[in-house]
């Protein structure tokens, strides 16, 4: 088969295969309002009209999902054909739900010879209360082949509104304006456009709120890696005797697991504060902050630790002594030194 048949083939098979949406007019017998508050009581009908003959066919043959989210709610669907034929939905072999969700109704429309006039949807139930100032919920959804209706409404959560101003009024960095704008709009009644202010002074609140908590938490954070890096000085100074001066130590093999556990416990404090460091990052400063508790107790077994091994050192040559001992020993040695010199100079001068 040439190039050019093949072409014309694919662009006929395109062709016959094209899907074309349904066409309708919907309207219902009630128009809805802006908002609603929860508990409020909904009762509609709504009809769908196909457009044309071929949508009318269109209409049929096709599995249809009409659901919404009202709390209590009840769906019924009566589809009339072209020749006056009814048919009542849900039937016994439909999928019909209602729980906390609201309900969702599936059902199939047979086919037929001209197809269906209109579909009417009756749909009744409440308003559900939410946990938002203001969040929209779907009072009727229909799917065919495609989406065909998705009406939602506003509800409002006013204890939630009134909460929420309450709590602004106390809160760092909070535009004193637009919180009045947000009173004045929320006592008015016009909720959409005060959950339009409240929500930029919320988003600059929580901010200013990831800000401050951050500069804190990253202080905290700052001072457990210095009193890590302290401790790794004497980890390291005990490291340069176990591999300089090993052969001094006579507890070399208890001091040699000791740092080994000691450093492996280090190892692991590092990690954790890495982990910490991207807590913080994340905004989840509850934890981050319980994980620094937790890590500043490790440190401080850490160091009594690390203490514990130094004093536990003893070299061959000498009896047991720790460092600062040691340190006071060979301050004291000299010292009497100086004074043999300082004496015997003295005597020398008195001869003369």
């Amino acid at each position: 088969m040439g190039r050019t048949p093949l072409i014309i083939f694919i662009l006929l098979l395109l062709t016959f295969s094209k899907v074309y949406a349904l066409d309708f007019d919907y309207n219902c017998d009630r128009n809805f309002n802006n908002y609603y508050f929860g508990g409020e009581y909904l009762y509609f009908t709504c009809t769908i009209t196909p457009h044309s003959s071929s949508d009318a066919k269109l209409a049929d043959g096709q599995e249809y999902t009409v659901y919404t989210q009202l709390d209590s709610s009840a769906v019924i669907v009566i589809v009339e054909y072209k020749d006056g034929k009814k048919v009542l939905y849900p039937s016994p072999s439909d999928e019909y739900i209602s729980d906390d969700n609201g309900t969702r109704l599936k059902f199939y429309v047979p086919e037929s010879d001209d197809g269906i006039d209109w579909m009417k949807i009756t749909v009744y139930g409440y308003i559900p209360v939410v946990d938002y100032r203001l969040k929209n919920v779907t009072v009727l959804g229909v799917l065919g082949k495609d989406e065909l209706i998705d009406s939602e409404t506003a509800v409002v959560n006013k204890q939630k509104f009134y909460s929420d101003l309450k709590k602004f009024e106390k809160a760092e960095c909070v535009d004193e304006k637009k919180l009045m704008e947000a009173k004045l709009l929320y006592n008015d009644g016009k909720y959409t456009k005060a959950e339009e202010y409240l929500r930029d002074i919320e988003d600059a609140v929580n901010k200013c709120y990831y800000s401050s908590k951050k500069a804190d938490y990253e202080s905290r954070v700052s001072d457990l890696k210095n009193e890590l890096t302290d401790i790794s000085k004497d980890l390291f100074l005990v490291q340069y005797m176990l591999e300089n001066e090993g052969d001094r130590i006579k507890n070399y093999e208890d001091v040699f697991s000791q740092w080994q556990n000691l450093s492996q416990k280090k190892k692991e404090i590092e990690d954790r504060i890495d982990r910490v460091e991207r807590l913080i990052l994340q905004g989840r400063f509850s934890t981050a902050g319980n994980e620094i508790d937790s890590i500043e107790k490790s440190l401080t077994s850490l160091k009594a630790g690390v203490e514990v091994l130094k004093d536990s050192i003893k070299e061959k040559s000498s009896p047991e002594i720790d460092w600062i001992t040691l340190a006071m020993l060979g301050g004291v040695i000299a010292l009497a030194v100086i004074a043999v010199v300082v004496f015997v100079s003295t005597r020398r001068r008195d001869k003369w």
